[in-house]
């Protein structure tokens, strides 16, 4: 909104939609003045000259879509709500409560630094538990006569985090898409659910106004883009808490959640993180692509047919990999290995999947969408490992790619044990088979002492013969970088091993 007039024009014009059904125009002395198009305008139609016993709250929806105004705009809006405050018994605004992302609280005219607002404490509203996720659906499940699968309950909780319009817009998506899917047994099956979210659950968070701000507030404001950097380096695929030291870098983590990107830990108020995984995923296809740009110069690899060269798209994706970004993931962005790395050490700090995952994503999207008008969406799972040994929760990520006549499935993995290899064979079997894919891969990006000399492959017994395997061994500095692959072509399993020094040097 560029003009002062523009906005005041555009508020009268909301006014008289939603004041009329509900306000007898005749309590106006002058009805004629609702007709807004000036600051002056608007402090007329509501003065007590022009209103007869008339107590006027007004609630202004959206509020924090000002910050994509003209400082004017801002201005002229809130220095004259600051006047109505200033001398409230000339009018008949009682009171004018303002809506929006936790950002309107920053909110400042270019001539004052004084609020119209005397409160303005943010209210969040809670996030849903479990428990309250699985009773909403129950309730919604039994007012339409049909079972929702309990594992869709889970992964709608696990993707949302409790975000209350998010669980509504799943249920939505639900009644709209998926409830006529529904068989004689009247069940809601994972598998219908699965893929449905692969393929459309995008658009529906993007038809939700406040998601689609945010993306663009993200993509386009100058000021979004120091806040951005943070949060690939940092939170960007993974959704526990980090600890947030630097000052500077507090500022930021805050404006995020004043966005709705992250949330903050309210018993430890230097704790952030992702506020959902459907957020997550939005961010990596819709904003990251967008403002960080590099991809291979070499056309997309493919057969005759038109389809994908997995494992060469992989090579040459690898090579844009942000090499500042992989060096400072081993003090941002890290976890413990389980295996020996740097000459036998144990308990050494390396990579999550979520960096692996988030350069991936980023490159593929700036490549082969572009160039081949290919589908590429990114999906973050969440194991739970209660009779586990290791850790009780781990998330891990696929990326699938579709085209005409071919579904890739990329199971991602960082520095793994061969217990956790073993698993993800079985695992990435199962969720290929839900989604039909016919390109199947387990690609384990690994810091591990001699991964790619001794490479941990499928056994050999006819059940895993789909399931290709690369592994991709790297320095610290992603400058030494080994490759191990086994994949199928034809019959016959191939095994390829190549060193190459030169993967992270052509395009950097």
């Amino acid at each position: 909104m560029e003009t002062s007039e523009l906005f005041w024009t555009t508020l009268g014009s909301a006014l008289v939609r939603d004041v009329k059904p509900n306000i007898d125009t005749d309590d106006f002395k002058f009805s004629s003045v609702l007709n807004i198009n000036s600051a002056r305008d608007f402090i007329g139609a509501f003065g007590k000259d022009n209103c007869r016993n008339l107590n006027v709250v007004l609630f202004i929806d959206e509020f924090d879509k000002l910050y994509e105004a003209d400082q004017a705009v801002i201005t002229s809006c809130l220095e004259t709500f600051h006047g109505i405050k200033n001398s409230k018994y000339n009018y008949a605004i009682q009171s004018i409560v303002a809506i929006g992302t936790f950002s309107i609280l920053h909110l400042k005219s270019e001539r004052t630094s004084t609020s119209p607002f005397n409160v303005n404490e943010p209210y969040q509203n809670p996030n849903f538990t479990f428990d309250q996720v699985k009773t909403l659906y129950k309730a919604f499940g039994d007012e339409y006569n049909f079972t929702i699968d309990p594992e869709i309950i889970k992964d709608i909780y696990t993707r949302t985090s409790g975000h209350a319009g998010l669980v509504c817009l799943c249920g939505r998506s639900i009644f709209d898409n998926l409830i006529k899917k529904i068989g004689k047994d009247n069940k809601l099956s994972f598998v219908n659910w699965t893929k449905f979210v692969t393929n459309s659950i995008e658009d529906a968070i993007l038809d939700y106004a406040t998601f689609r701000n945010m993306i663009n507030f993200l993509k386009t404001n100058n000021k979004a883009k120091s806040a951005v950097d943070l949060l690939r380096s940092v939170f960007l695929g993974f959704f526990d808490f980090v600890q947030i030291n630097d000052e500077g870098e507090l500022e930021l983590a805050e404006f995020l959640v004043a966005e709705g990107v992250l949330m903050r830990d309210e018993k430890v108020k230097k704790n952030f993180k992702m506020s959902s995984v459907l957020v997550n995923e939005l961010i990596q296809k819709r904003v990251i692509p967008v403002l960080y740009k590099s991809s291979p110069a070499l056309p997309v690899p493919q057969t005759d047919e038109g389809s994908l060269k997995v494992l060469d798209a992989l090579i040459e994706a690898i090579r844009c990999f942000d090499k500042t970004i992989i060096r400072n993931a081993f003090n941002r962005s890290f976890k413990t290995a389980l295996v020996k790395v740097d000459d036998g050490c144990r308990n050494v700090k390396v990579l999550r999947e979520s960096v692996y995952d988030t350069e991936l994503n980023r490159i593929l999207v700036n490549w082969i969408v572009k160039e081949c008008n290919f589908e590429v969406t990114g999906q973050w799972h969440l194991i739970d490992h209660t009779d586990n040994d290791e850790k009780d929760k781990h998330y891990y990520s696929d990326i699938i790619i579709i085209s005409l006549h071919q579904t890739v499935v990329l199971e991602l993995l960082a520095t793994a044990t061969e217990n956790e290899l073993n698993e993800h064979f079985e695992r990435v079997l199962n969720y290929a088979k839900m989604l039909s894919a016919n390109d199947i891969w387990i690609v384990n990006f690994t810091c591990e002492d001699d991964a790619t000399k001794k490479p941990h492959w499928p056994p050999n017994d006819g059940k895993f013969e789909s399931v290709n395997v690369v592994h991709f061994f790297h320095d610290r500095k992603f400058e030494n970088v080994r490759m191990s692959a086994r994949y199928i072509t034809g019959q016959k399993p191939i095994y390829r091993v190549a060193d190459m020094y030169q993967i992270c040097t052509r395009y950097v």
